[in-house]
Order: structure tokens, then sequence, then C-alpha cells
């Protein structure tokens, strides 16, 4: 009998996480459910540990390969694995160990980045060049050639994931490599879709405000792993994006609120209120939704609300330009390049626009499928233990 349940993905443990995973569906239907941060395996030891005091006894940290086998022999007569982290060379050993332990895993692809129409068909010369011959020298040669042999073992030894909750249709091939003809296929609405719709969710009284989308770039863990230079300092950024919603905020009338990334920890670098763990709600209730990539952005498609989509010379000195343009071109939007100049000619009426066909399109193909189950993936967990 199934008693432990154990969620891993790639990144430090946080409310958000907590929430997506049903920590509190699971424990009353009385499962030990806790988090396995591999963090320091699967990203980087240096990435700073973003999560809450109050949900550090749901962690259990793992530090070195031998501990998460060890770990998993002694807990898989009565234990389950749930995880979004997929199967590449640089995970290889990750199921690998999952797979000697044959301890039962469920997939999760329910929390993702949605497919973004892009207007850049063709990179910039110069990077095209730099990724030639990163990808021609003898160093990283070797190393492929050394990942693809422990990658190709690992598919020989590979235990097939028990169950695959998804969103997206045709499934990923990545995802069934991971599978077999016994594997159990639930095509599910996105973590984002069941949050939006969280009866638990804050009810905020006071709704004459626009919301900007915190993405915490200068500080993401995504590129503080990867070593990614994004070529301006977070002095830079912010002092441009605090002056454009200023700008904006004196034009609509509204009030500034940022919804603050879920990894964001003790740093306030606006000059406007910041508001923790309900970006939902803050989307919700808001009057207006300002943004540069982010998935957060699935809420206010959920919710209806006018989207703009902020960019700027600074952010086009790395790929965050052509992420954002893509990101709007997606839902038919220009972005909005944050320069005095460009804000001083704003079309407020095309500032509120609401495109709710283009919204319609990306919820069926992102979010809620046709005939997807709605259920959380508490629920859907239990039911496949049951």
């Amino acid at each position: 009998m199934v008693k432990n349940i154990f969620f891993i993905h790639r990144f430090h443990f946080n409310r958000s996480y907590y929430k997506s995973d049903d920590f509190n569906s699971l424990k009353e239907k009385g499962y030990n459910v806790k988090y396995l941060d591999l963090v320091s395996l699967l990203k980087s030891s240096s990435l700073e540990d973003t999560c809450p005091p109050d949900l550090k006894k749901d962690v259990i940290y793992i530090k070195s390969k031998s501990e998460f086998r060890n770990f998993l022999i002694a807990n898989k007569q009565d234990s389950i694995l749930a995880t979004c982290v997929g199967l590449q060379v640089n995970s290889a050993w990750f199921y690998r160990i999952i797979s000697k332990a044959e301890i039962p895993y469920v997939f999760l692809d329910v929390n993702f980045f949605p497919k973004l129409s892009s207007k850049n068909k063709i990179k910039s010369i110069s990077t095209r060049i730099k990724r030639y011959f990163e990808k021609i020298s003898p160093i990283y040669l070797l190393h492929k050639f050394i990942r693809s042999i422990d990658f190709y073992y690992t598919l020989l030894l590979l235990k097939p994931t028990v169950a695959v909750l998804h969103v997206k249709s045709p499934i990923r091939s990545r995802i069934l490599k991971i599978c077999n003809d016994q594997t159990i296929f639930i095509r599910t609405t996105s973590s984002d879709w069941n949050t939006a719709h969280d009866a638990s969710n804050q009810i905020i009284e006071d709704k004459n405000y626009l919301v900007f989308i915190d993405q915490y770039i200068p500080y993401h863990p995504d590129f503080v792993s990867r070593g990614i230079d994004l070529k301006f300092t977070p002095e830079e950024y912010y002092n441009e994006l605090n002056i454009a919603l200023q700008e904006i905020s004196t034009k609509t009338g509204l009030k500034v609120l940022i919804a603050a990334h879920p990894r964001r920890v003790g740093k306030n670098d606006y000059n406007f209120p910041v508001s923790s763990n309900n970006t939902a709600s803050l989307v919700k209730y808001s009057k207006l939704v300002i943004a540069h990539y982010s998935t957060a952005v699935n809420f206010a498609a959920v919710y209806n609300k006018p989207l703009v989509f902020f960019t700027s010379e600074l952010l086009n000195r790395s790929y965050i330009g052509t992420s954002i343009s893509d990101m709007a071109h997606t839902f038919n939007k220009e972005p909005l390049t944050i320069s005095n100049e460009i804000l001083g000619k704003i079309n407020l009426d095309e500032l509120m626009r609401v495109e709710k066909e283009v919204y319609t399109k990306f919820i069926q193909e992102n979010l809620s499928p046709p005939e997807s189950n709605s259920s959380s993936i508490g629920i859907l967990i239990h039911d496949l233990i049951k």
C-alpha cells in the first residue's frame, strides 16, 4: 500500500509548488507528502534556497546521488514519486537511479511554458555563429559523446512511468521515451487553470489597479545556474521599469501593484507595493495586466484581462527581447517599448483592448483542452493509487 508521495522538481520548494502539487489534499487523505530537494544535483548547489521557513518541514534535502539512491531503496515498498524532471542527457542519472530502485513514478506535464508563435524565425547571425563554434569545439564534442553513451545506457535500464498527466497533445517525444504500453495517459487541465479556479483564492476589494507580473529577471535561478550574462545590471533594469510603470499609472489613473515572482525573497526593487503568493487573485481583480514573457499571463487569458507586454532596448541586448516578442505575437499583440517617447504616444483604447478569441484558442491549446480531466493533481494521483 502506498503511504508516501514524494514530489521532485528542478527548483527549491515554495508555496507555488505546495499549492499546484496539492499537498493539503493529499495530506488530508492520509498520505505522507514530502518534497525531495535535489536542486544541487539537478541545477546548481549555488542556487539560493527560496523555500519559506514554515514549509521546510515538508522538504527532504538530498545532496548526493548515492543518498538519493539509498533513500529510494529504503522507501520503495510503500512510496510513489511524482516529477516533472524530463529525461535528457543531463538527467539520465536521475532516471537510472529511479529505475534501479524499482520505485513507481508519475510524470507531471501540467505546468510548462506555452508554445509561442514566433516572429523571429531566423536568429541573429552572430548568435548562430557563436553556437556553431561552441558545438564543434573538442571539449563540447567529448562531453556530448560521454553523455550520449550515458543516456542510451539509461534507456536500456529504464523503468517506464506508471502514468503521464499531460495537458498538451500530442505528447512530446521526450516524454514518450519514458512510457510503454502499460503507461496510463491522463489528459488534464494545467496547474494554472486549476489555481485560477480555486475557490480559496484571495478576494481583493480595491480593484482600481494594474498589476505587473514580476519575473525576477536579474536574479532568476535559471539565469544564475546557467551562467547567463543578461548584459545589464539590476539597477538599470529596475530603474527603467519603475519609470515606465509610473508613466502607465499616470496615464490610466490606475495604481500599480506588483505580483511577486514565486522565487523572490528578501528583495524589493520596485517603487510600488509588492504582493507575494497571490498572482492569480491580483490578475483576476485588476483592470490591466503588464508582463514580459511570464507563464503567469495564463491568468490574464483565463480572466479575460487586457494584456500589455513590456520590452526595451535594454532587454533586447539578450534573448529576453526575442522571448517577449514571441509571447506578444502569440497573443496578437505588439510589445510596448518602454521609452518616454513611445509611452507618451500610448493609445489607451488600444492598451485596454481584449482579444477574447485569441484567449479562447490559447486556453484550449495550453490550459484546458476539450474533454480534459479538471481534477487536481492530488485527486488524480490518489485515484491512480487506488
